[in-house]
């Protein structure tokens, strides 16, 4: 009896009518599906175009789940079958970023080469196609949002550990330009908590993290949670923790052929974020940009050419 009743509420419900339609139920069930499921949801989400080009059977590869999970992915949201959910990602593909002529020949030509050539030409497709979905899929009304989030908080905490140290040390080191409030955490030779410990909700917390996701950086994101604080999260996937915990989420793609991930897509997603913050904050973030830059070159910081 359950079961039918499940059926028909499954049937009753309005089936998603676009490939965002797909991805944002699946974001909002994402946590009751069944962990196959999930892997296949979370591979639907990071590659719509994918998904409307290969077969299931290559996409079920590529995830690594059985095929039938998609059918029954598929029919959880209503389809009859896998093809009718297919039909919204090819919509989305004619409509979509598909590569140019020019760029694939290309990478064709590069493959066919081998060796170092193709290792390059491989390396070149991941960042270009990580680049052009970052900026494709990205909301500027959420960008903008994060902008005036960092601009009114008393303090803002820009948080990465590991691989996503670095990123996290560039993106404070140009913000703090233009702003005297940015704080890079951790500092040497403390955690996370030290400098979240006088967090409130007068503050915000940028924080990072991609594949395989630390457990640390998501303890910070719940401490400043339970301070009141804001929290914005960029990570590789909308399905990710991160992105699901935080107030808001900011997606690039970080897939690469190689054993490490591609952090382009991120870089540019986070320089964005600082001409945003340049361009929003206004007279007084470019005069203390200028002054930076001033003092800079009065202290004989750079070469003049």
């Amino acid at each position: 009896m359950s079961q039918v009743l499940s059926h028909l509420q499954v049937s009753d419900r309005r089936l998603p009518q676009s490939q965002e339609e797909v991805a944002d139920q699946l974001l909002a069930e994402f946590d009751q599906l069944p962990a196959q499921l999930q892997l296949c949801a979370r591979y639907l989400i990071d590659h719509p175009h994918e998904a409307g080009l290969q077969s299931m059977r290559t996409l079920a590869a590529s995830a690594a789940v059985h095929p039938n999970s998609f059918v029954r992915l598929a029919r959880h949201l209503g389809f009859d079958g896998y093809d009718a959910l297919r039909e919204r990602f090819r919509d989305f593909v004619r409509a979509g970023i598909g590569s140019s002529p020019d760029r694939v020949n290309w990478l064709r030509e590069l493959d066919r080469k081998g060796g170092s050539a193709a290792v390059f030409g491989s390396m070149a497709e991941a960042c270009l196609d990580n680049m052009e979905k970052m900026f494709a899929q990205q909301s500027v009304g959420d960008l903008e949002r994060a902008v005036d989030w960092m601009i009114d908080a008393r303090r803002v905490y820009v948080l990465g550990l590991g691989l996503a140290y670095p990123l996290a040390y560039n993106f404070w080191y140009v913000a703090r330009m233009g702003f005297d409030h940015f704080i890079l955490s951790p500092r040497h030779g403390s955690l996370p908590s030290d400098d979240l410990i006088r967090m409130d909700e007068h503050d915000c917390l940028l924080a990072l993290t991609f594949q395989p996701y630390r457990r640390d950086t998501l303890a910070a994101v719940q401490q400043a949670r339970e301070k009141g604080a804001r929290i914005i999260g960029v990570t590789d996937s909308s399905a990710a923790t991160l992105c699901r915990e935080a107030d808001l989420g900011l997606v690039a793609p970080t897939h690469t052929p190689q054993f490490f991930q591609s952090n382009a897509a991120v870089a540019a997603l986070l320089e964005t974020l600082c001409a945003l913050l340049v361009v929003r904050g206004g007279d007084v973030a470019s005069a203390a940009v200028e002054a930076f830059h001033a003092a800079r070159w009065e202290e004989n910081v750079y070469e003049e050419s």
